[in-house]
């Protein structure tokens, strides 16, 4: 889905981000023991909107979880995830699908949960992505 690919790119080529995550950006689901921190992505919805006057674009709602080992950690990564993403308009290139254009990514919630038995804090972040088709 290029919704995906676009988050992790932009994850992926952002400083900020990159300098706490080294690359661990993963879909759906975290490697079973991957190292903290690290940013998982979800794509809860995928609305596509066609019109005669403009060009068509898909309308998908995203969930980031970011996964630290403290909460003002987990509140730092979340902040960069956000900085990085929200109200962004930008278009990236994927080796496997090519141009992928980004109207914008709106941010629209976020709770923070806590896992004791895994020592882990999770910042849930939900973003509205309009991607061009």
């Amino acid at each position: 889905m290029k919704v995906g690919l676009a988050i992790y790119n932009i994850l992926r080529n952002d400083s900020a981000v990159q300098a706490l995550v080294s690359g661990r950006i993963y879909p759906e689901l975290a490697p079973e023991g991957a190292a903290m921190p690290y940013i998982v992505y979800s794509v809860v919805s995928n609305t596509p909107s066609d019109t005669k006057k403009s060009t068509p674009v898909d309308e998908a709602r995203c969930e980031l979880f970011s996964v630290q080992t403290t909460y003002s950690l987990v509140n730092d990564l979340a902040d960069k995830v956000r900085a990085a993403l929200d109200r962004q308009g930008v278009t990236v290139t994927d080796a496997t699908a090519g141009t992928i254009t980004v109207q914008s990514i709106n941010y629209t919630n976020e709770i923070t949960e806590v896992s004791p038995d895994r020592k882990t804090y999770i910042a849930v972040q939900d973003y509205t992505f309009r991607i061009k088709r």
